[in-house]
């Protein structure tokens, strides 16, 4: 019975030890069990001026006396123009490699805001970019705040400072790659 006491009281320290020491470089955070629900709320604009809606409505109203027949004689139109929407941490196979050089860009300058740092604010921010086929960054839309506009200004302006990206690749025959990027703001005391 003393030899195995002798054994398991050096184990039991050890591994105190060791749970104090990794708590201590914050490699583990004890403190958040949970992990935050991120929820994405998607902002849908209208393309068209108004004026243009109205005109749309009114010529709608006029077609939709139109008969099946009429519809069948329609063809649709391919203008060519190819999108497709992605989350920058996919592991969509197609996209990997391209995702990996917009994160590299991205990480290279993105940094915690001085100011925001300097209040303790934190938060998630999601952001959509989209970059057409040669690379230029086309629009950057906010999707979810962080409820800091430091933090969200931050994320805007570090998506832009990365600009421009690398080309599509060709067999993607995309005319615009829209990426979907979640920022996650935290200080760990």
């Amino acid at each position: 019975m003393g030899s195995k006491k002798a054994i398991l009281l050096p184990v039991v320290v050890s591994f105190v030890i060791h749970i104090s020491l990794i708590t201590v470089t914050g490699v583990v955070d004890l403190r958040q069990s949970v992990r935050d629900v991120e929820i994405l709320s998607v902002s849908i604009e209208e393309i068209y001026p108004e004026a243009t809606l109205d005109e749309a409505e009114e010529e709608f109203e006029e077609k939709s006396s139109y008969s099946d027949e009429e519809d069948k004689e329609k063809v649709a139109i391919d203008d060519g123009w190819r999108e497709d929407t992605v989350e920058l941490g996919s592991l969509d196979v197609k996209y990997a490699e391209y995702l990996k050089s917009v994160k590299r860009k991205i990480l290279i300058i993105w940094q915690y805001p001085p100011k925001a740092y300097e209040r303790n604010e934190e938060g998630n921010v999601t952001v959509r970019l989209s970059v057409d086929a040669d690379g230029t960054l086309a629009r950057t839309i906010l999707l979810s705040s962080s409820g800091s506009l430091v933090l969200d200004s931050s994320t805007l302006n570090v998506v832009k400072a990365a600009a421009p990206y690398d080309p599509l690749p060709g067999y993607y025959n995309l005319s615009r790659l829209h990426i979907i990027a979640s920022f996650r703001y935290r200080i760990r005391s």
